[in-house]
């Protein structure tokens, strides 16, 4: 699965799930693709795209519901609406070993026009009150909304169809619904429904190599001296910036005593890399030596290295009046 660089909407179908009524609401049709709903969407899918939560996933098999979905809908697009249904009644039948209430399920069909890749978005649409007073009316009236494109979704995935030579088929979040989730709704959106598991991402196993292999490099700098240091940390750098990552290559020409090569292969994978040899993120270790800064109204500044500020800030689009909107996620965060 490549990166997704640009999305341009093809078709949509939403589902309305609700575990109050007997049965959900599968749409039997496809949306008209209004200007406004068309841009709604795609600003939804971009954001989750980008989304600096999103972790990859692989199918658990080719025969699996949602998988086997999205390969027929690529096989046969006209059946788009049929396979539509199929996932979301399966969606539904899901839902109910959850605990929420009501949503809807927006599945989408779009394509990357920078590579004429095509990807299915699932996109969980979990409803907004909000309060509306018509023209004919003295009082405020409560109304369900979807959520706007500038909320970060809580669950989403970006797929293709299982493809056994690719590292993973999809994209995804699976954030809580509320802070006290049960364990069962929380399994329910990877496990369940799109029978999947979590994998590593060339980003996550490129900043893994590069960020141990600093901390090897300092706990053991007195052991393998200024030179081999220098020149193991300069092969990580370049080479997370080629077409492949080979950990032992570079531990074989950097560190001549083997003990120590074993050992530093060795830390690498306790810490959890999975591959010594891999295709790195090379637009990540490209930015990850330099530093972004942006500069806001009144003399705010937001700056950090340039692979942190892409991982935590969001830039949203304009609003009406040219404003510029930005969120920012941490965990950590405090006031000084």
């Amino acid at each position: 699965m490549q990166p997704i660089e640009a999305v341009e909407l093809n078709r949509l179908v939403i589902h309305g799930i609700s575990n109050l009524s007997d049965e959900p609401e599968i749409a039997d049709r496809e949306e008209v693709l209004s200007e406004g709903l068309r841009h709604f969407f795609e600003e939804h899918i971009r954001n989750c795209a980008n989304s600096p939560g999103a972790r990859a996933g692989k199918f658990k098999g080719s025969d699996r519901t949602v998988s086997a979905c999205a390969a027929q809908i690529t096989a046969a697009p006209d059946e788009f609406v049929e396979q539509c249904a199929v996932i979301g009644r399966w969606f539904a039948h899901r839902m109910r070993l959850s605990s929420e209430v009501q949503t809807y399920l927006a599945v989408a069909l779009f394509t990357d026009p920078t590579s004429d890749e095509r990807y299915l978005a699932l996109l969980k649409l979990d409803p907004v009150k909000a309060y509306v007073r018509r023209s004919d009316a003295p009082d405020f009236e409560q109304v369900q909304i979807l959520p706007d494109p500038s909320r970060h979704l809580g669950r989403f995935a970006i797929l293709q169809p299982y493809d056994d030579d690719a590292r993973y088929d999809l994209i995804f979040r699976n954030q809580p619904f509320w802070k006290d989730e049960d364990p069962e709704s929380a399994r329910v959106w990877l496990d369940g429904f799109l029978e999947a598991e979590e994998v590593s991402t060339p980003r996550q196993m490129t900043q893994l190599v590069m960020r141990e292999t600093e901390r090897w490099i300092e706990s053991h700098a007195d052991e393998i001296g200024e030179e081999s240091a220098a020149q193991l940390r300069n092969a990580v750098r370049t080479l997370a910036q080629s077409d492949e990552l080979d950990i032992e290559a570079i531990a074989l020409q950097a560190i001549p005593d083997e003990n120590k090569r074993e050992d530093y292969i060795g830390s690498l994978l306790d810490r959890g890399l999975t591959e010594t040899r891999f295709m790195p993120d090379r637009a990540w270790a490209e930015r990850a030596s330099r530093r972004t800064t942006y500069l806001c109204d009144d003399g705010v500044r937001i700056s950090g290295p340039s692979d942190a500020i892409d991982d935590i800030v969001q830039i949203l689009p304009k609003t009406p009046d040219r404003k510029t909107r930005i969120v920012i996620e941490t965990r950590r965060f405090v006031m000084k």
